[in-house]
């Protein structure tokens, strides 16, 4: 092979390998589509098999009906999400092609993050290329839209483009609240840089593209709008450290959880507003990265897909190999151990106990990449004061 056809191969091998994985839980999810209704969700707890593409629709699509989004329908998400729902119950064809064409969406987003992430020097696009958990939550749930809109948002504001990155934060967001993660640090990078126009900007995109997004389905029906809200703010301790340590209040739980988020938000800020102008960068994906996988580790809620929100901060910090493989394996094995517990094969009792050791081997490890991530979104604030003293 040339040099040109091996430069082009190792162009276009994060693609493929990303490809390959999400064609591979492609293959392995849509054997849902022949157990459908009410049937699936106990063959997919069996089988280790579950998507929330399949299940939702299911509850909804498979009779050709299409009720609007919030407001002939309740649904547990933000807007962008209800839509991305939504829109593929139009296609002919039943459940699979539904199915499907959300998968090939999804498949488009992780394609584009990719493609973000090499545009960002000195991130590794291979920590969401490479990993398995692409196979296995890639197709779970919707995450791969609002992680494109997150890696979107980061870029626009590297490149120094404020308007274009509150708008695309604002876009994440509407789709699930994780993108938000990007604000603590960028709002303390520019005001570290006495930037407070660009700020402005910033906020005012954001906060104009999140009403136009959201306001008119909050004002059509606003019950069901924020069901969101309501839902996610009574849910006890699920699958997370919590339950662990038997915390159950909801209200207590939100404290809690909430209390580390803006430990981690803090942190973030006050990591890019100090950092050096050689580091301003660094210190921002850095401090998004910590805020992201401080929340996915502390959230009352741990879902398995969540993992794939701790590749992307991976992704953007370029983190140790090692941090890599012990996060692959962890997801690997909560994907099993959780649907195990969940397929009622009357061995509930022994793998309960494995999945409780796993979840706080799993906060472990999150906690260990949290604390990488702190040192050295530390660092970039003494390193860039020695090299600015030298």
């Amino acid at each position: 092979m040339s040099q040109s056809g091996r430069e082009r191969l190792r162009n276009a091998a994060p693609y493929l390998v990303a490809t390959a994985w999400m064609a591979l839980g492609w293959v392995f999810l849509v054997r849902g589509v022949e157990h459908p209704g009410v049937e699936y969700r106990p063959w997919a707890f069996r089988n280790h098999a579950y998507s929330d593409l399949l299940a939702m629709t299911g509850d909804r699509y498979l009779n050709g009906g299409r009720p609007l989004p919030y407001l002939e329908d309740r649904i547990e998400y933000p807007v962008l999400l209800g839509a991305a729902l939504w829109g593929p119950s139009f296609l002919p064809g039943g459940q699979v092609v539904h199915f499907t064409a959300s998968v090939v969406g999804l498949w488009l987003c992780l394609l584009v993050s990719i493609a973000l992430l090499r545009r960002l020097p000195g991130a590794s696009p291979w920590w969401l290329a490479g990993t398995p958990a692409v196979a296995y939550f890639g197709a779970l749930n919707w995450d791969l839209l609002p992680i494109a809109l997150l890696l979107a948002a980061v870029l626009a504001a590297e490149r120094d483009r404020p308007a274009g990155a509150g708008a695309l934060a604002a876009l994440g967001v509407s789709a699930t609240l994780w993108p938000m993660a990007l604000l603590p640090a960028a709002i303390g990078d520019l005001a570290g840089r006495r930037r407070f126009g660009a700020l402005a900007r910033a906020g005012g995109a954001f906060l104009a593209v999140l009403l136009a997004v959201n306001l008119p389905v909050a004002l059509a029906a606003p019950a069901n709008w924020a069901w969101f809200w309501r839902f996610n703010g009574s849910r006890s301790a699920e699958n997370s450290v919590w339950e662990v340590l038997r915390v159950k209040d909801p209200a207590l739980l939100n404290v809690l959880a909430g209390s580390f988020l803006l430990a981690a938000g803090l942190a973030a800020a006050a990591g890019a507003y100090r950092a050096a102008p050689v580091s301003r960068a660094r210190a921002v994906r850095l401090g998004t990265a910590l805020v992201l996988v401080a929340w996915v580790a502390t959230n009352k809620v741990w879902s398995p897909q969540y993992a794939l929100y701790a590749f992307a901060a991976g992704a953007l910090v370029a983190g140790p190999v090692w941090l890599f493989v012990a996060l692959a394996a962890v997801s690997v094995v909560d994907y099993h151990l959780a649907f195990e517990v969940r397929s009622g094969r009357g061995l509930f009792w022994f793998f309960d106990g494995w999945y409780t050791a796993e979840e706080v081997v799993r906060t472990a490890v999150y906690a260990a990449f949290a604390a990488w991530i702190a040192v050295e979104l530390r660092a970039t604030g003494r390193a860039g004061g020695r090299r600015e003293a030298g």
